[in-house]
């Protein structure tokens, strides 16, 4: 009688052979296998991760969540930038006239914040 059988040990424990189901159960563990090194993915072979080069500027760390999710911290709300009162054209006739509609503008411009202030002079 003769014992047919997918998954064995050859004699001496050297060599294990699975032919059916390796099932690895919660709890236990696999030592000794070598870990490759994850290759990035490119635009024709697929990778690990799928992500462009760190530039200069780029600052951002990535993590990975115990859910196996990437996460990067959300990025700073950008400032608005103020918008000046509208100053109309100018349709001055002299140059005094000009002057005043230059004046006017830039009192708006210091208004909004786009412009520093004049200094405060100590008499």
């Amino acid at each position: 009688m003769s014992y047919n059988t997918k998954n064995y040990t050859e004699q001496g424990g050297d060599k294990t052979v699975i032919g059916g189901t390796l099932e690895i159960q919660e709890g236990a563990s696999v030592t000794g296998l070598p870990s490759p090194e994850l290759a990035a993915a490119t635009a024709s072979a697929l990778g690990g991760v799928i992500a462009a080069e760190k530039g200069a500027g780029d600052t951002v760390e990535a993590k990975i969540g115990n859910d196996n999710k990437l996460y990067v911290p959300t990025y700073p709300e950008v400032p608005t930038v103020p918008v000046a009162s509208n100053q109309s054209s100018s349709s001055a006739a002299d140059l005094s006239a000009l002057v005043d509609d230059f004046n006017a503008l830039l009192t708006k411009l210091k208004t909004a914040g786009l412009m520093e202030s004049d200094p405060v002079m100590n008499v």
